[in-house]
């Protein structure tokens, strides 16, 4: 698989291209801190 390859999408009117790698990585980093913060949510709320 290749890793480096480009991945072109749009968000509104722009145009976006980034490589497959860096996607992946800030979409985890996303979901990592999504449930860290409905973690920490959790915690001081009971």
């Amino acid at each position: 698989m290749d890793w480096k390859k480009p991945i072109k999408f749009k968000i509104g009117s722009e145009d976006w291209e980034m490589p497959l790698n860096v996607l992946i990585m800030l979409i985890a980093i996303t979901l990592a801190l999504m449930g860290l913060g409905a973690w920490m949510g959790f915690q001081f709320g009971s």
